[in-house]
């Protein structure tokens, strides 16, 4: 990916020794003001993990030749991170290693712990001298005080090691017309390598005087030997001190390096055994309440932290209401539940709630920087309680912001760094899935107890219904009943009386009164087939059950036989499907077979050949005919009692014919449906056990 202007470049360690040598040597400077022209704060400085981009740098640079008046201040830095003095981070790294050749040799490792705008290589051109390249990256643009600078860090690190300061040619440079920064750097024996060729020298004129002492002149020989013994003496007592002094400084870096290592493996198990207890308090805990406090008490006992909040967002979904918390005292704690965090309004909206909508961290070295953006109230509360410092991480899943998880430190000497925002951005999320799962699984419980109330109200209501159906439907029952037997005297006492006017003064009446008679006579007589229809619709219910194998092909063309004998001059086409069995009681057969086959000849009548159809297909039975159909959109009417979807006038009946078939095949283990369309007849089809079911 191409690098930017504000692509982070380099590492903080850079920057502290330029800190330190403004502090030892040019106290009057402003470092402050000299940071914020640069757009870096202190607290970046002191963060090992943090990262300024080349717009940074070239502004801190300009600002720092400007308020020093050097322009040779980078070099003079480069080399200030050897001084005693320094003590900075940068120069404990390079203490680290066995000597200054080392460093050169592993540079190409080394680098990229410090500057990712470049890449170094290394070759040694001779005993002592190595060649450095220096090739930048992709659309990086340094200026030249880096290269001073980088040049006084190649001096540092021989001085660092006692030796004098190397010879360091720069034959080619990218700010003179070349590809790459090219550097030759030439150096010195050490004091300590010296004085061990002294030391070898001496011993050598030790054997010589040794020699002459034993074969040639021996009061010659006796001074010579003398002098070079005490040469060797005071070489091998010097070269024992530089070693012992070299080795004592080897191992207090080494002993600090470990110290330093050894709290960065306890501070990795910490955070590391926090992330797994947060695991566990996932996987074991259910209540969102017990979650938040084990989660809380994690952070404060392992991470360190002084004090934490932790906020959530409502219900309602327009407010963050604090939901935990940990290292207040009660009075603080009162305090810090007052404060509202309001996600809709007007400006200022504070960094929690700006950390909520961007879904990005917040690290806020000095809460000075934030004092416009805050609302004041709570800006002076968190004042009043001694917040110099804080991280707020966005509690996420799913891509969805749940609330707010932030933290502090106010024992902490030099604030919150770059490393604690990264390691709260990433518990934060695992804070998240633990409460979307309590979230949801209060959900679940709650749907759950609804859903078992909503299903205990709705067992009532279908015990409830289904007696008043029963009583209704038994009422029913006793109605047809009723029906049935009580009105058939008075009403045969109607028609047969008419009868009897009709025969005994049918000569005395005219023409309109003998109509009227004959009126009277019909009516009565449809209305007892209606009542004999209804009595029968009521029985089906009550009817003891035969069941048995039935050829329903015999008993279609039985029924069709005496339909014919009804209108004999009728043109009809038969198609009956021979060998149709099924298992079903007869008698209530012989009235399905009625009914459909007598309605396939009564709408079928009006057309000039009556066309019908019986038969069985795939385990259905169906009844077809040519006749009058219907529309589909009134099919749900065709099985309800007394409902009619065609003119009486032109097709008489009484409406209950479908039902009752219905009813039939229900009794016996079938049911029927039906299909058609307007003039172009209808096809009813029905199911029942086929004949070999016992």
């Amino acid at each position: 990916m191409p690098t930017t202007p504000d692509t982070p470049l380099y590492n903080s360690r850079i920057f502290d020794s330029y800190l330190k040598l403004l502090q030892s040597r040019y106290p009057h400077v402003d470092t402050q003001a000299l940071l914020a022209y640069a757009g870096m704060k202190q607290h970046e400085i002191a963060d090992p993990g943090h990262w300024f981009s080349q717009r940074q740098v070239d502004r801190f640079h300009e600002k720092l030749v400007q308020v020093t008046g050097d322009p040779g201040i980078s070099r003079e830095a480069g080399r200030y991170c050897a001084s005693p003095d320094a003590l900075g981070p940068l120069r404990s790294f390079l203490l680290g290693m066995v000597g200054p050749e080392y460093i050169f040799y592993l540079i190409n490792k080394i680098a990229p712990r410090f500057t990712r705008s470049s890449r170094c290589s290394s070759r040694k051109t001779g005993p002592r001298e190595i060649e450095l390249t220096v090739a930048f990256n992709e659309g990086v643009q340094e200026n030249p005080r880096q290269c001073d600078n980088r040049i006084g860090f190649f001096e540092a690190a021989f001085l660092l090691f006692d030796h004098d300061f190397p010879e360091i040619e720069h034959p080619e440079c990218i700010f003179r017309g070349g590809e790459v920064c090219r550097y030759v750097i030439r150096w010195r024996p050490s004091a300590t390598y010296r004085l061990l060729l002294a030391q070898r020298i001496s011993s050598l004129l030790l054997v010589a005087g040794l020699s002459a002492e034993l074969f040639y002149n021996r009061s010659l020989a006796g001074s010579a030997l003398f002098i070079a013994l005490l040469c060797y003496l005071g070489f091998t007592l010097m070269s024992r001190h530089f070693e012992r002094k070299a080795l004592l400084s080897s191992l207090t870096s080494m002993r600090s390096s470990s110290e330093r290592l050894l709290c960065q493996v306890q501070e990795n198990f910490d955070r590391a055994l926090a992330v797994n207890e947060i695991g566990q308090i996932i996987s074991t805990r259910t209540e969102l309440e017990e979650i938040l406090s084990s989660v809380n008490q994690v952070l404060h006992k392992r991470l360190g932290y002084g004090r934490g909040i932790l906020y959530l967002l409502d219900p309602q979904r327009n407010v963050l209401v604090l939901r935990g918390c940990f290292g207040f005292t009660p009075e603080d704690e009162e305090r810090v539940r007052g404060i509202e965090f309001p996600l809709a309004g007007a400006a200022p909206r504070g960094v929690l709630v700006t950390c909520f909508h961007t879904q990005q961290p917040v690290l806020v070295g000095d809460i000075e920087e934030i004092r416009g953006q805050a609302v004041p109230e709570n800006f002076d509360l968190i004042s009043a309680l001694g917040v110099r410092s804080f991280i707020c991480a966005p509690i996420l899943c799913e891509g969805e912001a749940l609330g707010v998880l932030a933290v502090d430190d106010a024992t902490r000497e030099g604030g919150l760094l770059q490393s604690d925002l990264n390691l709260i951005q990433g518990i934060a999320p695992v804070v998240g899935i633990s409460v979307r799962n309590a979230m949801r699984l209060a959900n679940e419980r709650r749907l759950s107890d609804q859903l078992r109330r909503a299903s205990e109200h709705l067992e009532r209501r279908v015990a409830e219904r289904t007696s008043e159906l029963s009583q209704a439907y038994a009422e029913l029952e006793f109605l047809y009943d009723s029906v049935s037997h009580d009105l058939r005297t008075p009403l045969r006492v109607i028609y047969g009386y008419g009868e009897l006017l009709l025969d005994g003064y049918g000569a005395t009446l005219d023409a309109s009164a003998r109509e009227y008679l004959a009126s009277i006579i019909s009516g009565g007589e449809r209305m007892e087939a209606t009542l004999d229809r209804m009595l029968d619709y009521s029985e089906v219910k009550s009817a003891q059950l035969s069941l048995e194998p039935v050829n329903l092909s015999a008993m279609a063309r039985r029924v069709l036989t005496d339909l014919r004998i009804t209108d004999p001059t009728r043109e009809v086409t038969l198609e009956i499907e021979e060998g149709v069995l099924v298992t079903g009681d007869e008698r209530l057969l012989a009235g399905v077979m009625e009914n459909l086959l007598g309605n396939a000849w009564k709408y079928s009548a009006l057309k000039s050949c009556t066309r019908i159809a019986f038969g069985q297909k795939d385990g259905v039975c169906y009844v077809r005919d040519n006749g009058e159909g219907f529309e589909m959109r009134h099919a749900g009417k065709l099985f309800i009692p007394f409902q009619k979807l065609h003119d009486g006038s032109r097709f008489p009946g009484h409406g209950l014919g479908l039902s009752m078939v219905c009813r039939m095949l229900e009794r016996m283990g079938g049911k029927v449906w039906g299909e058609g369309r307007p003039g172009e007849g209808a096809t009813f089809y029905f199911t029942l056990p086929p004949a070999d079911t016992p």
